[in-house]
Formats: C-alpha cells, structure tokens, sequence
C-alpha cells in the first residue's frame, strides 16, 4: 500500500512551470502528494505556490539528472513520480500512476503515455521522433526502458538501484540508462498509455532539432557495449563509421518501423520527412560516440 507520493520537477527557467505545477495540484488522489521543483526559476513562476510546493533551488544551472536525484534525496514518499517542466499532466494521471502499483503483485516501474498537440509542425516532428515508442496510441506493454518525463518508481526499487547517473551533463540519455539498469536488477518496466501527459517543448527551428537529435544520439546508451547484446543493436550500430555511411538506410528503417510496426497514426505522417532528416542526426551524433569509446 502506497503511503506517500512525491512528484519530482527538473527545473532550468522553464517559462510553463507554473503550469506544470498546477496540473498536479489538480489532480485527484485518495494518497497524500508533495511536489518537490528543484533547479532554477529566473521567472520567479514557483513563488506562487510556496505553500504546496518544496523549491530546492540550485546555485547554478543543474543536469537534470543531478537534479532529479536531489530531488529524491528530499523526498517523503515510498512512490517517487517524475515529470518535467515542460509537460501538463492531464486528468487522473496521478491515479493512473498509483493503480498500475498497487495492482501489480510485485514492484514495477511505470512510464506513462505522451501527447502533444499539434500547432507547430516541427515541434510536433521533434515530439513524435523522440516519443513515438511512447505515444498513447501505443498498447500497454513491458518495455526495455522508459523515459524520465512520466516515469514512477517505488522508493525500495530506487535505493536498491540507485538513482541517475550523475555524470550526463544533458538531458539526453540518462533516463534509458536508469531503467536498463532497473530491468537488468530483475525489475519490470510497464508502459501505461493511459497515466498521459503533454509534452511542450520549447524547440521550433531546424536547428533546435538536429541539436536534440544530435545529442541523444550522442548519449544513447545503444553505444554502451554492455548493452549491445541486451538490445540487439545491429552491426551497422557498433562501428562508427558505419553508422554515419549508412545512416539514411538506418533512418529509412526507424521510418519504416513507425509506419508499419508502431501504426503511427495518419494525422502525423506529414512530419515523417522531418523526422527522417534528424534520426539521420541522431546517427551522427551516436558515430561521435563510437568513435570516442574506440
């Protein structure tokens, strides 16, 4: 039986935060919840919730990694939630959340659905290139890892395990490596659709994006020889310079894995040339982290 929820927000001067905040604040849970924001707040957005929220500001600008760990070490609650700052968690995600724990008979980890809207095309782009595994259209079912936007793990799983891995200087990556880590401790990783949030980030230019793809190819932990295996990571994958020769036939098979695998609905396929342009990126910048490791 869960007893507390503690519901942990990266921060970096996130202009929507206080929205972030009042999308938990509204949600309905018969278990008590604090929300604890850690980073930084040049907008001065988390003031107006001093009496519900616990603001463990930073000195200076602070991964999201190290932050989401701080925020942890501050904690009360036996069930630890993270969300970022720049989603909205929509109505009854916090329950969803608690119902997918206490129904399973041992300790799991759960990673919610992602939404977005559709007002931007290339920030949709971005979102559906990052998040297409994720999305609500997407069946419940055990993953090999989950990411840290909606993500809920029981504390004992969490002081089992340990946290984040302190050393990712972005928020790129780090979130697949903890819940590889989890799943290789014997731990269940359950995707739900249904504990959905949105996601609105804050990247609407070509240059945005191919930056995003670039690093999370950089930090992916598919360059990990220790999890190569784990993964299946094709051939191509595991030699730098055949990543980058080929990365428009490994793009075009991500593509064709959206498509036909994952059922990607229609109303996104407008962004799929977008798409095929940064996983080509997201090939670079994994190549950069080949090269570096051999």
């Amino acid at each position: 039986m869960i007893e507390k929820i503690s519901v942990i927000i990266p921060n970096l001067h996130s202009p929507m935060i206080d929205k972030t905040i009042r999308s938990i604040l509204e949600q309905e849970s018969s278990v008590p919840f604090e929300i604890i924001v850690v980073g930084m707040d040049k907008f001065k957005l988390v003031e107006s919730f001093t009496d519900s929220v616990n603001f463990v500001e930073t000195q200076r600008p602070t991964p999201p990694a190290k932050a989401r760990n701080l925020g942890v070490d501050n904690a009360d609650g036996d069930l630890i939630i993270f969300i970022d700052a720049d989603c909205i968690a929509t109505p009854g995600w916090l329950g969803k959340h608690v119902q997918q724990h206490e129904n399973a008979s041992d300790p799991i980890i759960v990673g919610g659905g992602v939404t977005f809207p559709n007002d931007h095309y290339l920030t949709l782009a971005d979102n559906v290139s990052s998040f297409h595994e994720f999305m609500i259209h997407m069946p419940a079912a055990e993953k090999d890892f989950l990411p840290s936007l909606n993500l809920s793990i029981p504390r004992q799983i969490w002081d089992k395990v340990g946290g984040f891995d302190p050393e990712y200087p972005f928020p790129a990556g780090e979130d697949t490596e903890l819940t590889m880590r989890i799943k290789k401790a014997n731990y269940h990783l359950i995707f739900s659709p249904e504990a959905k949030i949105v996601h609105l980030p804050n990247r609407n230019s070509f240059g945005d994006l191919f930056k995003h793809a670039f690093r999370f190819g950089k930090y992916s932990i598919k360059a990990n020889p220790a999890y190569q295996d784990v993964l299946y990571i094709p051939l191509p994958l595991r030699h730098w310079l055949l990543t980058a020769l080929l990365s428009p036939i490994l793009s075009a098979g991500i593509i064709f894995k959206m498509l036909f695998i994952e059922a990607l609905p229609i109303r996104y396929w407008h962004t799929i040339p977008i798409i095929y342009v940064i996983k080509i990126a997201w090939c670079f910048g994994f190549a950069s982290q080949l090269k570096k490791e051999h």
